[in-house]
């Protein structure tokens, strides 16, 4: 049997539906279905129950995407096994992160990581929490790092870092010269946020509400280097990673003189996770990366 038939199956099994499957696997509809047959006739069983509205698995089809998850899994530490016992000559790691994480933090120490470790190679993809967290589930990615603990059973999680937020505000605000803001001081003022997705209404608008504020949010905007040019503009104050701040410190020698971080209170943080599959060896060079990171992110502290 060849893996790509598991991969064909896991697909239908995952979009309950020949057409879509055969539109993301790039493949004829009839093709496919062809290759299904074929895979049947292999187990000597049927796999699909066919609806109106799409495919079911039968119960033979449900065992298969059990046992296949765990097939495909284990070709891929083996493969990747090779490859760090240097047969290949090169160790290869994929893995997803958190979109602040890409931007702020892996400048910091990637570009030295990979110049201490040329026979590795690396895939990085940002994404949300929950987007890593389902390419990590599913064999896509071999770890991930999120914003939140997902508190699921097939994922161990280790503690990374604590991200925390500050107020950038323009050098020329009355507020620039103090040491702390109270966040009670925002009522009413004009506020620009990055997100009113689940991460703002389960991490940002609690605190507003147990301080009994309500700012007045003017623009959104899903970027934090086009918000740092708003608050450069006048058009208000935003809550940011100070990870962020930091980052753009060595990158323009001037944003100190327009722009400021103040810290506020209470304090507003959120705990950057590692998570991988509890039935998935990590690799030795997502270990040499995974000490690598855990060191630089060490010295943050």
């Amino acid at each position: 049997m060849q893996l790509q038939l598991l991969e064909y199956f896991q697909c239908i099994a995952r979009l309950g539906n020949f057409t879509k499957a055969a539109q993301e696997l790039h493949i004829a509809q009839p093709a496919l279905s062809k290759q299904m047959a074929r895979l049947e006739n292999e187990i000597g069983t049927e796999l699909f129950i066919r609806t109106g509205r799409g495919i079911k698995l039968t119960e033979a089809g449900n065992r298969l995407l059990f046992h296949s998850e765990r097939i495909l899994a284990d070709w891929e530490m083996a493969s990747r096994s090779i490859k760090d016992l240097g047969l290949s000559g090169r160790g290869y790691v994929r893995l997803a992160m958190y979109p602040t994480f890409v931007w702020y933090m892996l400048p910091q120490f990637l570009p030295e990581f990979v110049s201490c470790n040329e026979s590795i190679d690396l895939e990085i993809e940002q994404g949300l929490s929950e987007a890593v967290l389902d390419w990590v589930l599913g064999h896509h990615m071999e770890a991930g790092i999120v914003t939140a603990s997902v508190s699921h059973p097939q994922l161990r999680e280790l503690p990374l870092h604590i991200e925390e937020f500050g107020l950038l505000i323009p050098s020329s605000h009355p507020w620039s010269c103090r040491d702390l803001v109270p966040l009670v001081e925002l009522h009413q003022q004009p506020l620009i946020l990055s997100t009113l997705n689940r991460w703002y209404e389960s991490f940002i608008l609690p605190l507003f509400k147990q301080l009994a504020i309500q700012p007045q949010v003017r623009l959104v905007v899903h970027q934090y280097d086009v918000i740092k040019e708003l608050v450069r503009a006048n058009l208000g104050v935003a809550l940011i990673p100070a990870n962020a701040y930091r980052m753009w410190q060595r990158t323009e020698t001037s944003i100190g003189s327009e722009l400021t971080l103040v810290p506020i209170d209470p304090p507003l943080q959120r705990q950057l996770l590692w998570i991988e599959r509890h039935d998935r060896t990590r690799s030795d060079a997502c270990q040499l990366f995974l000490d690598y990171m855990t060191a630089y992110l060490n010295t943050e502290r």
